[in-house]
């Protein structure tokens, strides 16, 4: 995958003005994974994640990540809003947990009317930012997987199975990087998978994900390199 598009990415290099395909599977990995120079039995998957698999829906790949890499410009430069991103949810909480910001951050991951407010917004702009320079320095790749939104397409089996597939070893082998922001969430889900994942991490998982998703890595194409920047 990572030779295939000329990988990896960083939020932090990348626009909406590349050629990304309309949608596919992302994979994010830990800080200081190097893609380049480690051995790929030594990267940390951190994230799994992907886009239209709900009937009906029109969310593209690089919109998803838009929502994951937060505000560029505007009013909220340099955050984000963790209400579009559950990646961005969890990241805030275990910094909340890990920094004891209970109190600074009372509404943190509230979904009603009342915690969309101006003064609610300001309030967590500094965690927003925290947010975005966290997951803008993690490696990613992608996978273009292409097809029809909805709970059936291959995009929703790939992701559900590698997610279950990679928490299955986690959850076997214990953790391999300490050091990792996950174990300071609540969320249980997160920190016995090692991923910023909740849902599937309890899944049975079929092995043949692997062959299903080598034939769509084989047929992805790079982005142009040169706008990358």
């Amino acid at each position: 995958m990572r030779d295939q598009i000329g990988g990896p990415y960083y939020l932090r290099d990348v626009n909406g003005r590349l050629d990304w395909p309309d949608r596919g599977v992302y994979f994010f990995f830990s800080p200081g994974s190097d893609l380049r120079a480690d051995k790929p039995e030594n990267w940390r998957l951190s994230r799994i994640g992907t886009v239209g698999v709900s009937a009906g829906s029109s969310n593209t790949l690089w919109n998803r990540l838009r929502q994951h890499r937060g505000n560029v410009r505007g009013k909220y430069a340099g955050g984000g809003n963790h209400r579009g991103s559950i990646f961005r949810l969890h990241v805030g909480r275990a910094l909340i947990e890990k920094h004891g910001w209970h109190d600074e951050q009372p509404h943190w991951g509230d979904q009603n009317p009342d915690a969309e407010t101006t003064a609610v917004r300001e309030q967590e702009h500094e965690l927003e930012r925290r947010v975005s320079e966290y997951i803008r320095d993690l490696p990613f790749l992608w996978v273009d997987v292409p097809g029809d939104p909805g709970p059936e397409c291959d995009r929703a089996e790939i992701e559900s199975h590698t997610i279950a597939m990679v928490s299955h070893h986690r959850r076997s082998a214990g953790p391999s990087d300490l050091d990792w922001l996950g174990y300071h969430s609540p969320k249980s889900e997160v920190y016995q998978s090692g991923l910023w994942n909740v849902r599937h991490v309890s899944d049975s998982f079929d092995p043949l994900v692997v062959g299903q998703l080598s034939e769509y890595i084989l047929s992805t194409e790079a982005l142009d390199h040169q706008s990358r920047i």
